[in-house]
């Protein structure tokens, strides 16, 4: 069952990289970086479930092994995302120069922590999560620091949304994630739906900056 899950969680991950791609002449390369990191967290989920079609061994190793380098590089690149679409919800507290050197020097930050941890400590060890098959990497044991990080980056963004610009999207979804993170270290499909929601609630501000309907308490800035 987890294994169908996953594999239904990257192809909605799919859909959001395709609809991301699809706002670039709306928004402009923000909406690259978002396909593109949605792209590796497809990724991410279907290397997973197809683990038990392949089984243990090198070739899973392989296929695995991409999974650490995305969690580590891309998805603290969330943050720049967040960061300016919030911007350009007219939260001006956002686009002011120390918060945006700040913002840029925390995924630094971030990407050297999460490539210390999962590339340079990397030791991958076989692990069942239901009837999925996948590795971990057991050259680490501690909390997934950038990952936490990142969101709780992402829910301060979504406040300051909220507050600003009327707008609760963003904030409901890395609410979401904030809650799904600890259950899916029990069950791990439920992190990743976590995911997957951040992941649309992205989209759906972005939709919202290019200037389609979106719900919201406030009127959207019109796109620049």
């Amino acid at each position: 069952m987890t294994s169908v899950i996953m594999v239904a969680i990257g192809a909605a991950m799919l859909v959001v990289a395709a609809f991301a791609f699809r706002l670039t002449s709306r928004v402009g390369a923000v909406a690259i970086l978002l396909g593109a990191i949605s792209l590796g967290l497809a990724y991410d989920n279907i290397a997973v479930a197809v683990g038990r079609l392949v089984g243990y061994g090198d070739t899973l190793s392989a296929i695995n092994l991409p999974r650490f380098w995305i969690h580590a590089i891309a998805v603290p690149l969330l943050i720049v995302v967040a960061g300016n679409l919030v911007g350009r919800l007219g939260v001006e507290q956002a686009r002011t120069r120390n918060v945006t050197l700040g913002g840029w020097a925390l995924v630094v930050m971030l990407m050297v922590i999460g490539f210390v941890e999962d590339v340079v400590r990397l030791d991958l060890e076989p692990e069942d999560a239901g009837d999925a098959l996948r590795y971990v990497n057991a050259g680490f044991d501690g909390p997934p620091l950038p990952a936490i990080i990142t969101v709780l980056a992402i829910l301060v963004l979504g406040v300051m949304a909220f507050r600003y610009a009327g707008f609760p999207w963003l904030f409901v979804g890395a609410l979401v994630m904030l809650i799904a993170a600890p259950i899916g270290t029990m069950l791990l499909w439920v992190g990743n739906l976590g995911e997957l929601v951040l992941m649309l609630s992205m989209l759906v501000t972005m939709a919202a900056v290019g200037g389609l309907p979106v719900p919201t308490t406030r009127p959207i800035p019109r796109p620049r």
